[in-house]
């Protein structure tokens, strides 16, 4: 019971657990995973993992979701690229039993190439040579409030017209005049002469991994060429594995780009110790009461009503505009019908709280079913209009 709990992690703003939970036909797949793509990165991690968690008991369409999730996600050129979800996709196919032996090693392989280098993470070092010089430099010898590294070979046309771009790009070349950013072209492979044939403009440094060790030791996944990797001035990964110049000049215009990279959290099952379970995170202060008047307490409390007795039009109107832009009043319905599929009738629920949860102020309600409890968490913005809620487990909400 203990492990379906924690794979029974829901999230109900941004996408609809229904829809997740009723086995979308094969031809739908695809628009459904670019709406999951489009939520919140912390709800759509959820979203996709509950997915495929409920895909694996019909192994011909969980397979036909491996697929879709493999060509969507880890191709650089797709325009929902997200190497986190796919992340999310290939630890639920090597963790469970729904595939052969031999198709779980091949997801293996796969999410060891994803690991690497992921966007949070110190990007690994390599060493290359300049065409003027035989010394041997290091991607760590170099300083600037962001390294851009461009791989690429010399023989690929998509490689040159990318090359062009760069060079007449003004914002880059500006930020590269100003010394905030360094571009650094990498040739991984081992053509030597095709490398020193090359022509590279003079705003980037032009680079040969001679030792081969990017590819030898699979340092890098670079599953096309060309490709971006966008590290700020601690080495830390931005951009991963990126086709798009575009996606990499707009990630250098965000403020504070050089200090704002955050790690995407891994969605994994993990069993939690009594002792660690009962030990607040350090960060957060203990919870404390609603009081009665909270008007948050009590626009929750009427939000729950909602959710018992399958209001959805009624859980859509206390949404903020924002929120209301990009989803249906649709997604609310049967959402409780389908928690109860798992963890049986719902019975009761306990006193409404104030919880600091990834640093939001939210307001969580122990919700008792026949099987297990969960809790219902509810974020409000500062006009009091709901902007997130979800259900996760009490081991979840104590990680």
């Amino acid at each position: 019971m203990k492990k379906l709990f924690f794979t029974v992690i829901i999230a109900i703003t941004g996408w609809c657990m229904v829809q997740a939970q009723s086995k979308p036909a094969p031809d739908k797949f695809n628009s459904f995973i670019e709406q999951i793509a489009q939520q919140d990165p912390a709800n759509a991690l959820i979203l996709m993992s509950a997915t495929m968690e409920t895909l694996s008991s019909d192994p011909a369409s969980y397979r036909q979701m491996l697929e879709l999730a493999e060509r969507r996600f880890s191709d650089p050129a797709d325009p929902i690229h997200n190497e986190a979800l796919y992340m999310v996709v290939l630890e639920h196919a090597t963790e469970k039993f729904v595939l052969s032996a031999a198709e779980r090693e091949k997801q293996r392989l796969l999410l060891e190439g994803a690991k690497k280098n992921k966007i949070g993470s110190v990007a690994t070092d390599f060493d290359y040579v300049t065409p003027t010089s035989n010394e041997v430099h290091h991607l760590k010898d170099l300083k600037a409030d962001n390294i851009l590294i461009y791989f690429n070979n010399p023989d690929c046309e998509s490689c040159e017209l990318v090359k062009e771009r760069l060079a007449t790009n003004e914002y880059i070349n500006q930020l590269v005049k100003d010394k905030k950013l360094i571009v650094l072209a990498i040739y991984p492979y081992d053509d030597q002469k095709l490398w020193k044939k090359a022509k590279y403009p003079g705003m980037m440094i032009n680079g040969w991994n001679q030792s081969r060790s990017i590819e030898f030791n699979e340092l890098y996944d670079l599953p096309t060429l060309p490709c971006f990797y966008l590290l700020d001035k601690d080495y830390k990964v931005l951009v991963k594995n990126e086709g798009s110049l575009n996606k990499v000049e707009a990630m250098l215009k965000q403020p504070n780009t050089a200090q704002a990279v955050t790690q995407m959290p891994d969605i994994q099952t993990r069993k939690v110790s009594p002792k660690e379970a009962a030990k607040p995170k350090q960060e957060e202060v203990a919870p404390i009461p609603a009081a009665a008047d909270d008007p948050n307490a009590i626009n929750s409390e009427q939000i729950m009503e909602y959710l018992i007795n399958n209001q959805g039009q009624e859980i859509y109107d206390n949404m903020s505009e924002k929120i209301k832009s990009r989803i249906k009043p649709t997604i609310f319905e049967n959402a409780l019908a389908e928690i109860e599929t798992k963890m049986g009738k719902y019975k009761s629920h306990e006193a409404w709280e104030i919880r600091r949860i990834q640093g939001v102020k939210s307001y969580t309600s122990l919700m008792h079913f026949e099987k297990g409890a969960l809790y219902l968490v509810i974020m409000y913005d500062m006009g009091g209009k709901m902007v997130n809620m979800r259900m996760v487990t009490p081991e979840t909400i104590l990680k």
